[in-house]
């Protein structure tokens, strides 16, 4: 009768990394997540617009908008583009740090060349 008992144990034992019940974290939803950064920065920077033309593209004396594209894999969100000042860029992932279930943020953005708004006292 013991021996049955312990062969059980180590039944269960051994099948219950299996079960399922692993934890209670709920799993990460990248697509909420992206969207939820893309919504903030919008409402901080205004529209962000996919189709904008580098800085670089344009020549370094006409001003960009800021343009950034979001990804999110696992919870870690990357940000990449081209922002006018480190300022903005400190501030987007800033506001994409502050968005449930971000694990992590890579921040991937440049700044446009021959543009920036840091000596300026602007607000972004």
């Amino acid at each position: 009768m013991r021996t049955a008992g312990a062969i059980f144990f180590v039944a269960i034992c051994a099948a219950a990394p299996f079960s399922g019940c692993q934890g209670h974290r709920a799993p990460i939803d990248d697509a909420a997540i992206t969207l939820a950064v893309k919504a903030r920065l919008a409402k901080e920077f205004g529209p962000i617009e996919a189709r904008q033309v580098r800085q670089f593209d344009r020549g370094a004396d006409a001003q960009t908008i800021t343009y950034i594209a979001v990804s999110s894999v696992d919870g870690v969100v990357t940000l990449t583009g081209e922002v006018g000042s480190k300022r903005v860029k400190a501030k987007a992932a800033e506001i994409a740090r502050g968005v449930a279930r971000v694990v992590r943020v890579n921040n991937n953005l440049s700044l446009a060349p021959g543009y920036s708004d840091d000596s300026e006292g602007g607000k972004r």
